[in-house]
């Protein structure tokens, strides 16, 4: 069996840096923005370009926002910081290639896509300009997780929806899901980070981890409900089949929070919280 271990070892290694990089991040925006796409029968169009624009852009706001955390004065000492602080000069020439072809990209687009696009990039450069100059900005900081999950949310509906001739109440109630379902992940590593770091400007920790606790659980119950609403009033087969991804989402995510001793150490909770997001494979 040692053949076994060492496949076994390999295959850690390699999903682990996978891991670092947010590339299951990445792989759950892309698969969402396709969802988003095909909504309200599954039958819409989807642009390959649009798509591979929205992974492009996740992974390099991450690797950005890393790069950015190490050369504070006060450097993030977690394993995918020093990952990220070891390979940077790899991860730059990366993120410089990608941008290249996100350019690319360009051409492609249609015009509504290209416009949300440029405005997205000016908030996701403020951001990353605003958590950079902490110093000024820890104000604004205590709501990170909020403007986090609605640029992500934007960024993958946003650019579906302008492009669409018709928005059916469906669409428009997925993104607001899948939006709150991006909010709880946040919220959840937010308050798993509050057990290891005393100070510092997230929501758990101002606002404290029974108010984050409660927070957490009223989302599980609007997303379920709200998804079953879905089902009851749609006419479409696959948005039935959506509510019941966006429900054993934030299911899994309350499990998780459930689970808590068991998935503290070594930060099992992230790579199962963004792993809840590949479930939408089942809609492809």
């Amino acid at each position: 069996m040692t053949w076994f271990k060492d496949l076994w070892f390999i295959t850690s290694f390699y999903l682990q840096r996978c891991h670092w990089l947010s590339l299951d991040v990445v792989a759950g925006a892309m698969l969402t923005h396709v969802i988003a796409s095909r909504l309200p029968d599954g039958h819409g169009r989807v642009s390959w370009a649009s798509t591979l624009c929205v992974g492009i852009a996740v992974f390099c706001i991450y690797v950005i926002d890393r790069l950015l955390d190490n050369h504070k004065s006060s450097p993030n000492t977690t394993p995918r910081h020093h990952f990220h602080a070891k390979n940077e000069g790899i991860l730059i020439k990366v993120i410089a290639a990608l941008g290249v072809v996100g350019l690319l990209c360009l051409f492609w687009l249609p015009k509504q896509m290209f416009l949300v696009g440029v405005g997205l990039a000016f908030l996701v450069g403020l951001y990353l300009l605003v958590v950079f100059n902490i110093s000024f900005a820890h104000q604004f900081l205590l709501f990170k997780e909020v403007l986090v999950a609605i640029i992500y949310t934007t960024g993958i509906w946003g650019t579906t929806l302008v492009a669409s001739t018709t928005i059916s109440w469906e669409n428009s109630t997925f993104m607001l899901l899948f939006g709150l379902v991006a909010f709880q992940n946040l919220l959840l590593f937010s308050w798993f980070e509050s057990f290891d770091v005393e100070e510092g400007y997230s929501l758990a920790i101002i606002w404290g981890t029974e108010t984050i606790t409660n927070i957490l659980g009223w989302l599980f119950i609007v997303i379920v409900i709200a998804a079953i609403c879905v089902v009851i009033f749609t006419i479409h087969r696959f948005c039935v089949r959506t509510a019941i991804v966006v429900t054993l989402m934030s299911l899994g995510l309350h499990l998780i929070k459930l689970q808590s001793k068991q998935v503290h150490a070594n930060e099992q909770y992230r790579w199962l919280g963004d792993g809840v997001f590949l479930l939408a494979l089942w809609l492809l």
